[in-house]
């Protein structure tokens, strides 16, 4: 086979891959959103994912400018499809600025995290 037959070979296969495979999970949306000023310190928190990530590989941590939230194992819980996350957050010090950083690992095998932030002003 020449190179110029192997060449196009190659270009016809890449063109026929699975993109959306490859790509990795990431944040959809959260509520509250990304930095919002809400009225009340939040009771849960929620994160949607762009793909289902393994609920056993994944990681919240939430700080405030008071304290880091120690989460309870029960606290966190996924949808059916893997994509959606509901964090409840027990009761803690009254803040007025939180950050929360997820790490993931999404289905696919791909790892991602990233930070939320959102304030509180009560009006």
């Amino acid at each position: 086979m020449t190179a110029i037959r192997l060449f196009a070979w190659l270009a016809l296969a890449w063109g026929f891959m699975p993109w959306s495979a490859l790509a990795h999970a990431h944040l959809r949306g959260s509520e509250p959103p990304a930095n919002a000023v809400i009225a009340q310190a939040p009771q849960q928190i929620r994160l949607k994912f762009s793909e289902p990530v393994e609920k056993h590989f994944s990681r919240i941590d939430i700080q405030t400018d008071k304290e880091v939230i120690v989460l309870p194992a029960n606290s966190l819980q996924w949808d059916a499809a893997g994509k959606s996350l509901q964090i409840e957050v027990p009761p803690h010090a009254t803040a007025t600025s939180y950050q929360v950083e997820w790490s993931i690992l999404a289905k696919d095998g791909h790892p991602g995290k990233g930070r939320l932030n959102f304030k509180v002003k009560p009006q």
